[in-house]
């Protein structure tokens, strides 16, 4: 019916105007005014997603801080990890809902959760987990070195977490429900919806929008690696268990050295030990891991397959035209602009 429809207007635009379009252009204009509002749904999903994210956390943040002097809290780290949890599973839930609500789309189309093999799942997590700490490592040098520039990141992520409870709800704050909530935003609804016009196209426009929405130079160019690599291991997989999985775990080790760290009862130099065996432990799985993926399957590593994906007929958009349409409709533009203000705040 398209294609009929297509031609349809094609014969008519020729003879009423003397246009010299085939239906093959009338295609591509087609696709790209899809695609265009596709986009703008997407950006304008990410900007809400943010927005919601920092106005429940101030709004939550200002009342806990007038009824705490009347229920006297006993350690004030409690009730912000009650809204880091609350913020995180709010803005990604909310927002979702919405844009499912008004864009038509299928969630179960949309977000794949299928069931990913044992023996593929453990070297894909310890690859992940490999190209994380390498990711942490480098980001941390850069932070540490911002001096030279003379530039201050002001971002401080440590908490304080003394007790038991404390450390279970941290590590819920922290680690599960921000690895749930970011995977479902960014690899379930935005890349999920974008994979209908390429993996490649969708791999990368989602590891951007993930990367630069941290807010933190230090940050931004190691989250798009991540974002990048999340969002691949998740095509291969056509699932978005094995990204939860490893995000959660990232997330999880840099809890775990947090609290190490600030427990006092180790040195620094002991510390340093330990960060640096972990470290070059998960690189080195990260490493066999890459061979035994390899070995199971030589293109794993090539976005060959599109399987469980329903792709439009006939593409005719370049990877340019795809990057172009994406990145210039406004709710994309929206969002970067947000995220680029958020980035220049916490340098100045």
């Amino acid at each position: 019916m398209l294609k009929l429809g297509l031609e349809l207007i094609y014969l008519i635009n020729n003879r009423l105007y003397n246009y010299n379009y085939s239906p093959l252009d009338y295609k591509k204009e087609y696709d790209i005014k899809k695609l265009r509002k596709t986009s703008n749904g997407l950006g304008i999903f990410v900007f809400s997603y943010f927005m919601t994210l920092l106005f429940i956390s101030i709004a939550l943040t200002t009342l806990f801080s007038i009824i705490s002097p009347k229920i006297n809290l006993l350690n004030e780290s409690i009730p912000l990890f009650f809204i880091d949890i609350f913020t995180s599973a709010f803005a990604a839930f909310i927002p979702s809902l919405f844009y499912f609500l008004f864009s038509g789309a299928s969630i179960s189309d949309t977000i794949k959760v299928k069931y990913v093999k044992l023996n593929i799942l453990i070297p894909i997590i310890f690859l992940g987990l490999g190209v994380a700490m390498f990711s942490n490592t480098a980001s941390s040098i850069v932070e540490n070195n911002f001096s030279i520039f003379g530039l201050e990141n002001n971002l401080n992520f440590s908490q304080t977490a003394n007790s038991m409870f404390e450390k279970v709800l941290y590590i819920i704050a922290v680690s599960l429900v921000p690895a749930l909530a970011e995977e479902f935003a960014f690899r379930g609804v935005v890349m999920g919806t974008l994979r209908k016009y390429g993996d490649t196209f969708a791999i990368i426009s989602s590891g951007v929008l993930f990367g630069i929405m941290h807010g933190n130079i230090s940050q931004i160019p190691f989250t798009f690696i991540l974002g990048l690599l999340f969002a691949f291991i998740d095509c291969k997989t056509n699932s978005i268990i094995p990204s939860i999985i490893i995000h959660f775990l990232n997330n999880f080790y840099a809890v775990i050295m947090d609290v190490l760290q600030n427990s006092y009862t180790i040195t620094n130099k002991t510390f340093y030990i330990i960060y640096l065996v972990i470290i070059s432990i998960f690189c080195i799985l990260g490493i066999i891991s890459f061979f035994i993926l390899i070995k199971k399957d030589k293109k794993f590593f090539s976005i060959t397959s599109n399987k469980g994906v329903t792709y439009t007929d006939n593409d005719l958009l370049s990877l340019k035209d795809k990057n172009k349409t994406f990145y210039l409709s406004f709710g994309v533009m929206l969002s970067i602009i947000l995220f680029s203000a958020e980035t220049i705040i916490n340098l100045v």
